[in-house]
């Protein structure tokens, strides 16, 4: 009997410790990625909600446990009049949200007028109690664009080395994602002393529904005779057919689209829509 009651208080116990485990997931997704309600508010503080239903456990374990010192979001609104581009316009968070991806059309096709929203987001976050970073972007298209051809991701950055990089272009059919990744030995990533980038040819399936892109990178501080270092993040979308090498024939510079991306040919940077960017402040202890 004693034997029996034993192996009964172990089963309670055993039961205990699996629903309290339980009970800590607040959210999992589909990859089956458990975590917390501040894990999964943090995440959604650097990618988009339809990019943390679908983070791998490697990219979830990679940022769980560091503190956001600093982020911020862009929204933009892209409107083609007959598949024209016309403009690029910031908007705010509340334009965003309540917008929803409009295609008007009208018997007269000169009426013809498309809408597109997307929403660039930066985090710096550091790691543990060290004074090691991580920068991470993220680029949602609420649609598929009008254009697809290579579009630049980038940083820059003032009083930071950086090191190491990955990126990846999430496209999905229905609900089903897939995913390109980018590395620093890919074609499109370009690496300068003030920072990196990537050139992304969005795939162009037909059945494709919408995109997410995600760039992330190390960094530490590489001087202490300043009170900060800051990190200045850009995604610039091309509006026509454009080479890998035409995306790629930039500098980085404070004068380039989005404070970041100065390309060397006029004629190119005509070509891309010129969206604000996104920065970063980190205190130098």
């Amino acid at each position: 009997m004693k034997r029996c009651g034993g192996l009964i208080a172990l089963a309670l116990c055993l039961s205990c410790m699996a629903t309290n485990v339980n009970a800590s997931a607040y959210y999992t997704n589909s990859n089956g990625v458990q975590m917390t309600e501040s894990q999964y508010n943090k995440m959604l503080q650097m990618f988009s909600e339809r990019k943390v239903s679908v983070l791998t456990q490697s990219e979830f374990d990679s940022l769980k446990d560091n503190e956001i010192v600093d982020s911020g979001t862009k929204y933009s609104k892209e409107t083609f009049i007959r598949g024209e581009y016309v403009s690029t316009e910031e908007i705010s968070k509340e334009e965003y949200d309540a917008a929803e991806d409009v295609t008007a059309c009208t018997p007269f096709v000169s009426d013809y007028v498309e809408t597109g929203y997307k929403k660039l987001s930066a985090s710096v976050a550091k790691a543990g109690s060290s004074n090691k970073y991580s920068l991470v972007g993220a680029l949602t298209w609420k649609k598929v664009p009008a254009y697809r051809s290579y579009d630049v991701f980038a940083y820059r950055l003032n009083h930071f080395n950086y090191s190491g990089f990955s990126g990846g272009q999430m496209y999905f059919k229905g609900k089903d994602a897939y995913n390109i990744a980018y590395y620093t030995t890919s074609e499109g990533y370009k690496a300068l002393s003030n920072g990196a980038g990537v050139s992304m040819n969005l795939k162009d399936d037909s059945d494709i529904t919408g995109y997410e892109l995600t760039i992330v990178t190390n960094l530490t501080f590489n001087t202490s005779s300043y009170a900060s270092a800051a990190a200045y993040v850009s995604y610039q979308h091309a509006q026509a057919n454009l080479s890998r090498a035409d995306s790629m024939n930039y500098t980085l510079s404070v004068g380039g689209l989005g404070n970041v991306i100065q390309f060397n040919n006029s004629r190119v940077e005509s070509y891309y829509d010129a969206m604000d960017g996104v920065r970063l402040e980190v205190p130098i202890s």
